[in-house]
């Protein structure tokens, strides 16, 4: 097995015992894609929040503990925190090919969905695309009784397609960055429907709508430098990867505390 730190992305993982269909999707892609899968940390552990700036929300719905650390080509330097991907289960074109994790009697053969929530360096760049899931979402996908020699395998093939993100009703969650001051602020977000990213990030203070910009410092964490004067509650406008636009009104309020997460009413 592989242990790696963690980051940000939603993907639906498949370890394969039948053939599966193609299916286009909204993001263009085209049929699934071969992908290695390990596991690291305890056998039934959650993960880490890692490089997307989620801490120990991975723990709690929606995540719970479904979660995957991905290489470069997934993790895309940040910009892959949020993507969800899927695997296709429709019985119409058959791709025989991608017939993955079909060791019997460990695999289940159905989809495992997990959010990548970290980056996996090193040794997980060996190959195109690499998952490194916590150990409680690596025996998901075994058969009843299987997790535990699933995981003995160490590592299995999977497939995966790209799919809009979709959290079950849960609206976008704001973490308030523990380094804010008076002079900075910082917030990872989360909980993103549909393509999962940010193209921007803007904040307004209290009792205005007059946005201006944050940057995207790194995983899913905006920041802007700001005065004393810069005062809560804070609404921000965000604009989703492809184009959508939802403005979330007074989330952070005023006596906010730092390190802490906090729900809008609004999601694309």
């Amino acid at each position: 097995m592989v242990s790696i730190p963690f980051t940000a992305v939603t993907i639906l993982l498949l370890n394969l015992s039948s053939c599966l269909c193609v299916r286009n999707n909204t993001f263009g892609q085209k049929g699934f894609s071969s992908a290695l899968a390990t596991w690291y940390g305890d056998e039934t552990g959650s993960g880490s929040g890692g490089a997307c700036g989620w801490e120990d929300d991975v723990k709690y719905p929606p995540f719970s503990s479904m979660i995957a650390a991905g290489n470069a080509n997934i993790f895309l330097k940040g910009k892959g925190c949020g993507h969800c991907f899927q695997a296709c289960t429709y019985q119409t074109l058959v791709v025989s090919k991608f017939i993955f994790c079909s060791r019997q009697p460990y695999c289940s053969g159905k989809p495992v969905t997990v959010t990548i929530s970290d980056e996996c360096p090193g040794a997980c760049n060996d190959v195109p695309f690499h998952f490194d899931l916590s150990g409680f979402a690596f025996g998901s996908m075994a058969n009843p009784g299987q997790d535990h020699n699933l995981r003995q395998l160490g590592q299995v093939d999977v497939s995966y397609q790209r799919v809009p993100c979709s959290y079950g009703g849960t609206d976008i969650a704001f973490r308030v960055d523990k380094k804010c001051n008076p002079y900075w602020f910082g917030v990872a977000l989360e909980y993103a429907d549909g393509d999962g990213g940010f193209q921007s990030v803007e904040i307004a203070e209290s009792g205005t709508q007059n946005f201006v910009g944050m940057n995207n410092i790194w995983g899913a964490v905006w920041e802007r430098d700001i005065d004393p004067s810069f005062q809560p509650p804070y609404s921000f406008r965000l604009t989703s990867a492809d184009g959508k636009t939802s403005v979330a009104n007074n989330v952070i309020p005023q006596s906010f505390a730092v390190g802490q997460k906090y729900l809008s009413n609004v999601n694309f």
